[in-house]
């Protein structure tokens, strides 16, 4: 008997497929995050993070700063990794189904003008407009097309911010102490 897994698609379709036939991904994706805005592509009918998968050959960091460069125009330094999952999607019914292992990146620099000009020709098949800075307190009412939830996201992010200053009062205070010594 064939083993078999569901992968679903952005609208939560379901497609039963055999485990032979996955296509294994890794795919990153930037949480980007200035002030009570989250940066947000537009995809399909919803939003989605900025990301996609990982190049033959292409390092993860070089990959997350690749794919922020051709969906937004910015320049980013990847910080630390703040979430990974394992999907199973498909686009539609008529696509590749893939085992998508997620990695979720916060970063430290952002720069430049936002702007879609570079995005591939692939992305342009579901990708609809520039990307945009949308307001936190406003997230619940969107759609979300990935296929993680924006929440189990944004608990990491939280987690990572908080974990952050834990570890900056940690060296401030062993800082004092050497001073004094």
């Amino acid at each position: 008997m064939t083993k078999t897994i569901v992968c679903k698609d952005v609208y939560g379709n379901q497609y039963t497929v055999p485990v032979d036939e996955l296509n294994i991904r890794v795919g990153v994706y930037a949480v980007i995050i200035e002030g009570n805005k989250i940066l947000l592509t537009r995809q399909w009918d919803g939003y989605s993070l900025i990301g996609g998968g990982v190049e033959k050959g292409e390092a993860i960091e070089e990959s997350i700063v690749r794919e922020v460069k051709e969906e937004t125009g910015l320049t980013i330094m990847p910080d630390k990794i703040i979430h990974q999952a394992t999907t199973f999607f498909k686009r539609n019914a008529e696509a590749q189904a893939n085992q998508s292992i997620q990695l979720y990146f916060t970063h430290s620099q952002l720069h430049g003008q936002i702007n879609n000009d570079n995005i591939t020709d692939s992305e342009k098949t579901y990708t609809n407009g520039t990307p945009e800075w949308v307001d936190l307190d406003k997230i619940d009412d969107i759609n979300f097309r990935h296929s993680v939830s924006l929440e189990t996201i944004m608990r990491a992010y939280r987690k990572a911010k908080i974990a952050d200053k834990r570890s900056e009062g940690f060296v401030a205070l062993v800082l004092k102490c050497v001073i004094l010594l």
